[in-house]
């Protein structure tokens, strides 16, 4: 079974994507992919990103395939509203922007608390979009993966993920990632020749997941990165194994 942990519904604002929900999914199904966690895109640039996840929540009802990632913002103050709604509906993972809601990650330790009661595992987007793609009069910088480290190091009781960074990120972070049982990165923007099997060699096979950015990437890009030129035994893991281990999918 293969789990996409980064995967997208809904528009874009600077260029064009197919982000249909239904498109979505047969997009990433028709590359092998029998779970996917996915989030709201619009919510990334809405001033009040909760407005996205009830539709949401909705799309998924009944569809086994789709496991709900609502974006939450700690800087607004409905944030516990937002959390209790997403525990009601069944979710097990939750996806922060830092750098487009504009907070600083590791302040709110009642939100973090809050959280941790839950149980969710909390993916922390370092980027959307490569700052070199973006429009000139909208750049969003990445999220410090250093931040990420160190929130996931005060906070051992809940679970991260590190969406979205490049291979020079992951690779960095790696002696944080075989030592905190509590933290994983996505490969959904590694980049580079071999990017996954470059992680997989500083020892990181047990700590990565499979993401696709799907719409704003390609699913095939995505699945090739894993598959091409990796043992069974590490595409078995990375593919599903460690989702395994960190959500019930």
């Amino acid at each position: 079974m293969v789990v996409d942990v980064a995967a997208f519904t809904g528009a874009w604002p600077t260029h064009p994507v197919n982000g249909r929900l239904d498109d979505v999914v047969g997009g990433l199904q028709r590359v092998g992919v029998d779970r996917i966690l996915v989030s709201p895109l619009d919510a990334v640039w809405c001033r009040n990103p909760h407005l996205y996840n009830g539709s949401l929540y909705r799309a998924c009802e009944g569809r086994d395939e789709l496991l709900p990632v609502p974006v939450v913002d700690p800087s607004i103050g409905i944030w516990k509203d937002e959390l209790g709604e997403a525990a009601e509906a069944g979710v097990q993972a939750i996806r922060l922007l830092p750098n487009y809601h504009d907070y600083s990650l590791g302040e709110g330790d009642a939100f973090w608390d809050a959280v941790s009661e839950h149980g969710f595992v909390t993916i922390v987007q370092t980027r959307m979009e490569d700052p070199r793609r973006q429009h000139p009069k909208s750049v969003v910088e990445d999220v410090p993966v250093k931040n990420i480290l160190d929130l996931a190091d005060r906070r051992r009781d809940i679970r991260f993920v590190i969406g979205g960074a490049r291979t020079a990120e992951i690779r960095t972070a790696s002696e944080a990632l075989k030592e905190q049982s509590n933290l994983y990165a996505d490969v959904s923007q590694a980049d580079g020749l071999d990017a996954v099997r470059i992680l997989v060699g500083k020892g990181l096979m047990e700590r990565l997941l499979f993401g696709s950015h799907a719409p704003l990437f390609i699913p095939e890009a995505a699945m090739a990165r894993v598959v091409t030129d990796l043992e069974d035994e590490v595409v078995e893991v990375v593919l599903e194994g460690n989702a395994g281990k960190l959500l019930s999918v």
